[in-house]
Parts: structure tokens; C-alpha cells; sequence
């Protein structure tokens, strides 16, 4: 039996081992705790070097900018043999400054395929190569290599819209299709209407008597159909992902994005884009439709693309080369003349000036320049040489009104 000295010993030892094992525990969370912030910030350093290269050979525009170009794919089905790509859509991005361009290609866009030696639309492309041959088609199309792609089927464009908790989109008129066969029942009546995953799917596969495109018109090259429409919603689900309730669901996004889409974007790419989220923003997005019209080559239709335009909608939305602004002219002051004199003015100097008229009314005390935002920065010398006062408005991009005030001097 211990006496009370040797139990009091055998206590303190105790003690003694338990504080050292204690101790020892506490170097070892610091030395895992630093191994861990070491492994994070070697994979930060390694992500953003492999980055850093990857910029260096990100194909460059004339003007000099880098692009990051990524080929969306939108399927019926990832695994069903054949399948057709239903949406392609090129994005554009400048990972620098968060501009970014969206240009969205009509599936039976007629493209030449180099590795089959033939001409074919690109929907088929994919459905002959998968992602792989759709890139190759899309490269030749705007004479640059595109090398990476996402891919997702319906489900997956069904659960990315629910995650946002649904997007908000204004229908013009009421949209009615049933087809019992694949069990389509679509249904929509005129007005802002705030769609979940399920009915934001119906939305963007809905044809009318337009399908797929239609130029509807020629002079102000203006498309409808269901691409139009593609690209409408797209603009939405931007707003609703670059919006203040969307920024704490964007870590879950990405997480579930990898779940539900196929792609061989670099997990460094995608990591600088989160991280580089708050250099985007909805105004600093454009969007458009590659340029062409419908028409029949032995016995099959397609959409042939109109080169000239095309090259000019590539170079605004693939390389962000700013499109030419588009001036309007107008007489808010009175004076006989005045719209013609400035506009042959502004024409001498370089500016488009598409058309000269008289304001609504002849009591503009202070000449104005109407502009979109997205525009405002690039009439600021323009508003210097007149002496005139930017207003932002809900404009048209590129298109740009001035309205001379009776504050103009004719010998500016």
C-alpha cells in the first residue's frame, strides 16, 4: 500500500505526463495547422503561376487584349449517343478587367469542319465529335483557337437556376406550345415573371413560327426567335449571379457547377475567375447574335452567316474592339439648321452620324448627349468639344443622342 507521500508522487507524475502530452498535442495542431496554411498557399502560388502562364498564350486581339475564350454548350442529354448541341453560346472574357462578350451561335449555323473536310451545321459537329470537334468548328468560324468548353444537359440548367433561387425575365407576348410526344406543355402569358429552374428551361426551348432565328430586321439588324431569346435570358441570369443577394451563394455555385457540368476549364482557371468576381459586373457584358439569315443549300436549310457583319460582331464581342457609335442629331434650339451644321460637323471630325431631326420640343436650354452607361466614358470628349451634359438613359448600346441646346456657340 503507497504511503500518502508516494501517492501524492505518483499524482504529481501523472500531472506531469498530462501536461506534456497536452503540450505535445498543441505542437502537433500547430505544425498540422501550418502545414495546411503552407499546402494552401503553395496551391494558391502554383494556381496562380500556372495562371500567370496561361495567360501567355491566351489569344490576342489587334488592339492588343488578351482573351479567355470558353465554348457553353447546352445539350438534351450528356450521355445519349448523337445528341445534338441545342445552345452554343462563345464567351469571351478578359479575366484583367471583367469585360466580357457573349456571342451566341444558331445551331444550324453552317461552319466548315477541317478534321472532316466538309461543310456541316455546328450542332452536328458535335454530335459527329462531341465538345472536341465543336471547338475546332467554332475556332475556324472566328479564325482563333478555342480551347476550352462547358457542357450541361437540361437537368443541370434546371438546378443552376433554382440555386440563384430563379430568374426574374420580361415576356413580350403570351407563349403557348404543347407536343404530347415529349411531353412538353408550355405556357406563359405576357409580363415580368420571376422563373424557376423547370419553367426557365420551357422558356428557352420554346419555338414559335420564327424558330430557331429570323433577321426580322434588315436595316436595324434585329433577331427573333428562340436564340434571341437565348440570349435575352442570358442577360438575366447575369444580372441575377453579378446581384448583391446572388455573391454569398457564389462559393456554393461553383461547388455544385463542377457537379453538374462537363468541362476542361483548369481548376486554376476557374479559381482566378471566382476570386476575380468583383471585377464583373451586368454593364460591362455585351451580347449578341452572330449575323446571317436563313437559306437552303442542296435541299437543307441552314444559317448562313453574313461575312462582313460577322467579322464586325466578332471583333466587339470576341475581342472587345469598341463598336462605332452611332450619333443622332437633334434641334432643340430652334435654330434653322442647326441638326445639319453640327452633324456635318461631327461627321468631318470621324464621328457616325446616322441621322439629323428636330427634338420633341425647341426649349433645350442645355445641350445633352444621351447614352447608354455601358458608353458614358467613351462620349466624354465628344460632351467636352460640344459643351455638353452626359445623361445615362435606357438606350440601345453604341447608339448615342445628341440634342443641341441654346447654350451651343455655332464657332465651338
Amino acid at each position: 500500500m503507497l504511503t500518502e507521500e508516494e501517492v501524492l508522487q505518483r499524482r504529481a507524475e501523472l500531472e506531469k505526463r498530462r501536461l506534456e502530452k497536452k503540450k505535445f498535442r498543441r505542437r502537433q495542431i500547430i505544425v498540422y495547422t501550418l502545414l495546411v496554411v503552407a499546402a494552401i498557399i503553395l496551391m494558391f502560388i502554383t494556381g496562380w503561376y500556372s495562371y500567370r502562364r496561361g495567360l501567355e498564350t491566351l489569344p490576342v486581339s489587334s488592339t492588343g487584349e488578351q482573351r479567355l475564350l470558353i465554348l457553353f454548350l447546352g445539350t438534351d442529354d450528356f450521355l445519349e449517343a448523337s445528341v445534338r448541341a441545342d445552345t452554343i453560346l462563345l464567351f469571351s472574357v478578359n479575366p484583367r478587367t471583367g469585360e466580357a462578350g457573349v456571342l451566341s451561335i444558331p445551331r444550324d449555323t453552317r461552319v466548315w469542319i477541317p478534321s472532316r473536310q466538309s461543310w456541316d451545321r455546328v450542332n452536328a459537329a458535335y454530335a459527329h465529335g462531341g465538345p472536341e470537334m465543336a471547338l475546332e468548328a467554332v475556332s475556324n468560324l472566328i479564325n482563333a483557337p478555342v480551347k476550352y468548353y462547358v457542357q450541361t444537359d437540361f437537368q443541370g440548367f434546371e438546378t443552376m437556376v433554382d440555386l440563384l433561387g430563379g430568374v426574374e425575365i420580361e415576356i413580350k407576348k403570351e407563349m403557348r406550345y404543347v407536343e404530347k410526344a415529349r411531353d412538353l406543355n408550355i405556357h406563359f402569358l405576357p409580363g415580368k415573371q420571376l422563373l424557376n429552374g423547370e419553367d426557365a428551361l420551357k422558356y428557352v426551348r420554346y419555338r414559335d413560327s420564327l424558330g430557331d432565328v429570323s433577321l426580322v430586321d434588315p436595316f436595324n439588324e434585329q433577331y427573333d426567335g428562340r436564340v434571341e431569346r437565348q440570349r435575352q435570358f442570358f442577360e438575366a441570369l447575369v444580372d441575377k449571379v453579378l446581384s448583391p443577394s446572388s455573391l454569398p451563394k457564389l462559393p456554393r455555385l461553383v461547388s455544385q457547377a463542377f457537379r453538374i457540368v462537363d468541362t476542361n476549364v483548369p481548376w486554376e482557371l476557374v479559381l482566378e475567375l471566382s476570386l476575380a468576381a468583383n471585377k464583373f459586373s451586368a454593364d460591362k457584358i455585351q451580347t449578341g447574335v452572330l449575323p446571317g439569315n436563313s437559306g437552303q443549300i442542296n435541299d437543307a436549310w441552314y444559317w448562313l452567316v453574313d461575312a462582313a457583319k460577322a467579322q464586325r460582331v466578332i471583333k466587339t464581342l470576341v475581342w472587345g474592339e469598341p463598336e462605332p457609335l452611332r450619333l443622332t442629331v437633334l434641334n432643340g434650339s430652334g435654330r434653322s439648321g442647326i441638326a445639319g451644321q453640327v452633324g456635318d460637323l461631327l461627321t468631318e471630325y470621324g464621328y457616325n452620324v446616322v441621322s439629323r431631326d428636330n427634338a420633341d420640343h425647341f426649349n433645350y436650354q442645355q445641350t445633352k448627349i444621351l447614352v447608354s452607361a455601358r458608353d458614358s466614358a467613351r462620349v466624354e470628349p465628344l460632351a467636352e468639344f460640344l459643351g455638353a451634359q452626359i445623361e445615362t438613359a435606357d438606350v440601345t448600346p453604341t447608339e448615342v443622342t445628341v440634342i443641341i441646346g441654346r447654350d451651343y456657340n455655332i464657332t465651338r
